[in-house]
């Protein structure tokens, strides 16, 4: 049976731990329909968790018993996705299945072809929350603020791996050694020929996902995976 897990400002170090935030209890009281007795995941969004047994209900607070506490660990590497803003909910699936994919920091971008800047940062972190308690993360992904294409080329490359995507004959493969990688992913119409050329004299690989033109928001997907994967 699956354990529902919920990523909150959880104090694990003690015998006992409160849940106090309105939409978590919701969730568990309302959605889940969940009891004295039950068992729940918490994680504090920076690698602790803990197994824990609902052993108390009311209005505004959920008492629970802590069964089992962990460090937990995600992958070597980190990955930083620079994603160009697409529309909204082009943008909110991206951010969303790149969480999925195990993305460590996501970086708005703005570049010559976005046509919309703004961004719901509360929403997109609570898409980001919501899709690393689903797959099953411990650590949230950062959020940045929104970049311009020349702050973000600078802002990623110091990480051992730069890439950004284009339209070219080389298709990527990842640097299998590399601990930190940067992927850049354009916006509708991809970026143009001179931000590519900044970005190649700025240190970054250009290359490819293939022979097939891909939406801004797979190819975010798509990159992320590999990056991640090393695939």
């Amino acid at each position: 049976m699956k354990i529902h897990r919920f990523i909150g400002d959880f104090n694990l170090t003690g015998k006992e731990v409160d849940i106090t935030d309105p939409e978590n209890i919701k969730q568990i009281k309302a959605v889940l329909r969940m009891e004295v007795g039950d068992e729940l995941i918490l994680s504090d969004g920076i690698g602790a968790e803990a197994r824990v047994k609902i052993i108390e209900i009311s209005k505004s607070k959920m008492v629970c018993e802590v069964l089992e506490t962990k460090k937990t660990e995600e992958s070597d590497k980190t990955v930083s996705l620079y994603l160009a803003i697409l529309k909204k909910e082009n943008f909110e699936l991206a951010v969303q299945k790149a969480v999925e994919c195990g993305v460590a920091q996501i970086i708005p971008v703005i570049t010559e072809r976005t046509v919309k800047v703004g961004l719901n940062m509360e929403r997109l972190e609570k898409i980001i929350k919501e899709a690393s308690e689903q797959s099953g993360r411990s650590i949230l992904p950062k959020l940045f603020e929104t970049m311009n294409f020349v702050e973000a080329l600078e802002h990623g490359k110091e990480n051992q791996e730069k890439v950004i995507f284009h339209l070219v004959d080389t298709e990527y493969l990842p640097e299998k050694n590399a601990s930190s990688v940067s992927i850049f992913v354009g916006p509708e119409g991809g970026f143009n020929e001179s931000e590519v050329n900044l970005a190649k004299e700025s240190g970054y690989t250009v290359a490819s996902l293939g022979t097939l033109t891909l939406r801004g928001e797979t190819a975010a997907i798509v990159a992320t995976y590999r990056a991640v994967q090393g695939i």
